[in-house]
């Protein structure tokens, strides 16, 4: 048995042939192979495992990014695409890709990677851990009807400027740990469709030619009866622009009965609303992540100014993860440090709760009542290293 790259042509159309298998959906091999031969066609890295027969049994893929991370962006590793053949599952074939992948992101120099998950147990074998909730809420269009839209708005078009809405989101959502910083194909991808062949509308709003917020707005169900739009993405970075995007929302009470919205979770929507009872909230994806360089990753999470603390972390997958790590703050500048394995250490942890730490998705506090964490050392400074903190994860894979 082995685990490696799949490079032929050939071999990432059996992979595929394994994806479209294991999540039943349709596929079409001319058209596969002719994507596969545009020029400028874009592959993600797939790993794969062969049996003893050389047969190709099960695949993942690595889509990968710059993420946002406490101020500054960070390598990160997506993973997609998990699937193995029903005749050989429970062999061990996604454990062995597993432990190559992550490998290969360390060797990448990649600081996190996160997947959506079919489970969060199974995941979790591998580092991985829950780090955000994303809740979609529905509402209906008459609880928008007192946010106004005094605004200039316009209707995004196939192949127009992208700066705006750029603009928009590195000032809001993209600020987020693991928000991924965009580049045109991210874009292109959320933007470039057909509003009408595909009921697909993205607009962007302005105020004195200044950007505010863009709503991108599909209608899905055609029989739903009243009809029900599915914001895919409401990207603002005040106030002014949510309350204004909503508004915009409400213009369109002749379209549709209610809308579908996700929101990081640090936008208060319930409480800005004049009656929360409107609000269906509904929790959908429940991404993981998982840090794959603790050292880099500890860098951006510094104590106060002349202040240290040590933190012990257990990785069962990539031992160089595995240790005491002293982090302390002098003359503004903040330095890493492994110790020997038997120094005394702040906080004991797994790399599961430590990557939810690191990113913000759980405070300190809630963090010791997961089992496994001990405390030992300075509340205080370690309360100010690791502040809880709005994870959204943008882009899916």
């Amino acid at each position: 048995m082995s685990v490696r790259q799949l490079n032929t042509p050939e071999e990432l159309l059996e992979g595929e042939k394994i994806q479209s298998i294991a999540f039943g959906f349709s596929w079409d091999e001319e058209k596969a192979r002719n994507n596969l031969e545009k020029p400028n066609s874009r592959r993600n890295v797939t790993f794969g495992h062969f049996n003893e027969e050389g047969i190709l049994t099960a695949c993942l893929e690595l889509p990968e990014y710059e993420m946002y991370y406490e101020g500054t962006t960070v390598p990160m590793v997506g993973v997609g695409g998990v699937a193995s053949l029903p005749e050989y599952r429970h062999g061990g074939a996604v454990r062995s890709i597993f432990h190559t992948a992550l490998r290969w992101m360390w060797d990448r120099g990649a600081v996190f990677s996160s997947l959506y998950p079919f489970s969060h147990a199974y995941y979790r074998k591998f580092g991985y851990e829950l780090c955000q909730i994303c809740t979609q809420y529905k509402l209906p269009v008459e609880a928008l009807a007192s946010f106004p839209c005094t605004c200039s708005v316009r209707m995004f078009q196939p192949g127009g400027d992208l700066a705006p809405f750029q603009t928009i989101y590195n000032a809001g959502l993209g600020k987020r740990n693991l928000a991924v910083r965009r580049e045109e194909r991210h874009w292109k991808t959320l933007l470039e469709k057909d509003p009408y062949k595909d009921r697909y509308y993205t607009y962007l709003l302005e105020k004195e030619s200044t950007p505010l917020s863009y709503v991108v707005l599909a209608l899905e169900d055609l029989s739903a009866d009243p009809k029900v739009g599915v914001v895919k993405e409401l990207g603002f970075f005040s106030p002014e622009g949510l309350f204004q995007a909503l508004g915009l929302l409400h213009r369109l009470a002749a379209q549709y009965g209610a809308f579908l919205v996700t929101l990081p979770d640090d936008v208060p929507l319930s409480a800005l609303l004049e009656d929360s009872y409107d609000l269906t909230p509904t929790y959908t994806e429940q991404p993981m992540a998982r840090v794959i360089h603790v050292e880099k990753a500890l860098e951006r999470k510094a104590p106060p100014e002349g202040t240290w603390y040590t933190v012990k972390v257990e990785d069962q997958l990539l031992p160089e993860n595995t240790g005491v790590f002293q982090v302390e703050t002098r003359e503004g500048r903040t330095s890493v440090t492994k110790l020997p394995e038997n120094a005394p250490a702040h906080l004991s942890l797994d790399v599961q709760t430590l990557t939810q730490l690191l990113l913000g998705y759980l405070s300190l506090e809630e963090a010791l009542y997961k089992p496994g964490v001990t405390l030992t050392g300075s509340r205080e400074i370690l309360d100010q290293a690791f502040p809880k903190g709005c994870v959204f994860l943008t882009e899916h894979f």
